[in-house]
């Protein structure tokens, strides 16, 4: 008679294990192809980073947050005010208070990133009069209510078919710019409290891209947090370069 060999337990084990940790994988890589990262269990929906220092966030905190911090920009208030606010809003500690409020007056640069953003249904294509479409319409008006009058481009009425890359989502509407020039310190401050709070209202507004200052966020790829942007510069001029790579302005675009 044959001799049935038998696994042992150990061995028993380390397939289950392996078997358990490739389900892991797919899930984690379907979850983030489809756009949805924030349905991963355990992960913070947002975090603030500052240096060694990280904060973790849930969606509506960000949103108030970066709210708070926008209205602060908007009247020039003192970080200290600031931090003091954002304890407030959120019930935070001091210390964490200040790196969030760092964060997201654009302090420190690329340091909120999100698992959410992007649109589960797809808007009508209708451009309105200003040449966009009602979710691009309502981060432009989203934005001049938050921070006041921006200095605002990329569309034009009837829409916009040069002066971009190829597939640019300006061409369909979808797209804004937001310009801090000349590009300066300053400037690079404002532009990341910008982008961090396109990123915080990702959820809400839709948003799918952000980029500004060499660095690109997505909805899609939101598990990455702020990729470096390397668009192809070569045997252009430094002012040129400039603009492709978003120094002087912050790129954001909405779902189809």
């Amino acid at each position: 008679m044959a001799r049935v060999q038998q696994r042992s337990p150990v061995r028993r084990l380390l397939v289950v294990a392996t078997a358990l940790l490739v389900v892991a994988v797919l899930v984690v890589t379907l979850l983030a192809a489809l756009g949805r990262p924030s349905m991963l269990p355990g992960l913070a929906d947002c975090t603030a980073t500052v240096g060694d220092d990280e904060v973790d966030l849930t969606t509506a905190q960000a949103q108030r947050a970066a709210t708070v911090a926008a209205r602060a920009m908007r009247l020039d208030l003192r970080m200290r005010t600031t931090a003091e606010a954002v304890a407030g809003e959120l019930d935070l500690s001091d210390d964490d208070a200040v790196v969030v409020a760092q964060a997201l007056k654009g302090r420190a640069w690329h340091a909120l990133s999100c698992t959410h953003g992007g649109g589960a249904a797809a808007e009508p294509d209708e451009l309105d009069g200003r040449g966009l479409t009602g979710r691009a319409a309502a981060v432009r008006e989203d934005l001049d209510e938050a921070f006041g009058e921006q200095r605002l481009g990329g569309f034009a009425p009837g829409g916009v078919s040069d002066g971009h890359m190829p597939g640019s989502a300006h061409y369909e509407g979808r797209a804004v710019d937001v310009f801090f020039r000349p590009v300066t310190r300053a400037q690079k401050v404002r532009g990341w409290a910008v982008a961090h709070y396109l990123v915080a209202h990702a959820d809400r507004l839709a948003v799918e891209t952000v980029i500004f200052d060499g660095r690109i966020w997505t909805a899609r790829r939101a598990l990455q947090g702020w990729r470096d942007y390397s668009p192809d510069t070569s045997g252009r001029s430094a002012e040129v370069a400039a603009v492709l790579e978003h120094r002087d302005h912050v790129h954001v675009d909405v779902a189809d």
